[in-house]
């Protein structure tokens, strides 16, 4: 058995930024419907904050592909369930098919902030 990790560091007012110029063009752009719809559950002051985990957790994931957002993979292939529990990952178009031809069973993610970053880690485990 492998495993493989991937990290991701941002700043949450660049989210905040972003969401802000773009709204939801850049919602639609980057995250799922579900993600969409979890986002829109939060209060405003929480919103940055969710944005910021999510796309680094996507940021964290497609390292752990080895390919980044290139190759076909985009953003939204990479979907971030947050309900109870753990942060879960489902993986989407290019990025599942990727996973699958490289081994991956599972990708597991962890994700913290505070008021100015977010921080997510993935890791994957392989065959």
């Amino acid at each position: 058995m492998e495993i493989n990790s991937g990290i991701d560091l941002i700043e949450v007012n660049r989210l905040k930024n972003t969401y802000k110029n773009y709204g939801n063009r850049f919602l639609i752009r980057i995250f799922d419907p579900v993600e969409i719809e979890q986002f829109n559950k939060r209060s405003k002051r929480a919103k940055p904050n969710f944005l910021a985990k999510n796309f680094a957790a996507k940021e964290a994931v497609s390292k752990v592909l080895g390919v980044g957002f290139s190759q076909g993979v985009r953003p939204k292939d990479i979907v971030v369930h947050r309900k109870y529990g753990p942060p879960e990952v489902e993986l989407k178009g290019e990025a599942k098919k990727l996973a699958s031809r490289k081994g991956i069973k599972k990708i597991s993610v962890s994700l913290s902030d505070t008021n100015e970053l977010a921080v997510a880690i993935a890791q994957a485990i392989k065959n």
